[in-house]
C-alpha cells in the first residue's frame, strides 16, 4: 500500500527555462548562447547540487571561460536565477488533495544550498513533511545513497512510497530500491492516472 509521496522539484513543482532568464539580460544571441552554457549548463553545476563547490568557487571557474565584459551580467544572473522559477500551478491542488487524503508528501531534489533561499515561494510547499535536498547529503540522484537518506532520515518503506521526477534515471533508481514511480512530462491528468492505477486515492 502506498503511505507517501514523493516528488521533486525542477519541472516537476516549478518550470526552470534558464535560456528565457539569459536572453532578458544578454541581448547578443552568441554571447547569451555562451553564458548559458558556461553558466548554466556547465558540469561544475552538479558539485553544487552535491554541495561540494561553493557559490563562489562555481562562478570563479565560470569566469575563465567567458569574457571579462560579461562577468557582472553573468554574476546577476547566478544570484537571481532562482527567482524566475514558475510554479506549476496545476500541481498545488494536486499535493493539496494528497495531503488531505493521508499521504505523507517529501522532497526528494538534487539542489544546491541555495534551495533554501526560494522553496517556501513553491506554493505546494506548504504540505510537505520532510525534504531531502543533495546539497546536504553529499550525493545526487540517481545516486542510490540519497534515496536510502530520504528513508533512513523519515522512516520511509520504499514500497510505500510513489515518487514523481521528471528523469526517467532517477524513477529507475527509485523502482530499483523499491519504490513505485512515475516520469513527469508536465502532463496532471496522466499523474493522476498513474496515482490512481497503483490504488492512491487522488
Amino acid at each position: 500500500m502506498i503511505r507517501n509521496i514523493v516528488f521533486d522539484m525542477a519541472w516537476v513543482l516549478f518550470r526552470y527555462e534558464p535560456m528565457r532568464f539569459t536572453r532578458k539580460y544578454v541581448p547578443d544571441e552568441s554571447d547569451a548562447e555562451l553564458v548559458h552554457r558556461e553558466l548554466f549548463c556547465a558540469p561544475e553545476w552538479l558539485e553544487t547540487d552535491r554541495g561540494t563547490l561553493s557559490d563562489e568557487d562555481y562562478f570563479a571557474l565560470v569566469s575563465e571561460r567567458i569574457p571579462s565584459r560579461l562577468h557582472e551580467t553573468a554574476r546577476y544572473l547566478y544570484e537571481h536565477w532562482h527567482d524566475v522559477l514558475v510554479p506549476i500551478d496545476e500541481m498545488e491542488p494536486v499535493v493539496s488533495r494528497l495531503k488531505e487524503n493521508g499521504y505523507g508528501i517529501y522532497l526528494l531534489s538534487n539542489m544546491s544550498r541555495r534551495f533554501y533561499r526560494f522553496y517556501q515561494n513553491i506554493p505546494a510547499m506548504r504540505y510537505f513533511d520532510g525534504m531531502v535536498v543533495s546539497a546536504d547529503e553529499r550525493c545526487v540522484k540517481p545516486e542510490k545513497e540519497i534515496y536510502l537518506a530520504l528513508f533512513r532520515n523519515y522512516g520511509l518503506l520504499p514500497e510505500e512510497c510513489f515518487f514523481i521526477d521528471d528523469r526517467p534515471e532517477n524513477v529507475e533508481t527509485g523502482r530499483m530500491l523499491g519504490m513505485s514511480g512515475f516520469c513527469f512530462e508536465q502532463n496532471v491528468p496522466a499523474l493522476c492516472a498513474a496515482l490512481k492505477k497503483t490504488g492512491v486515492r487522488i
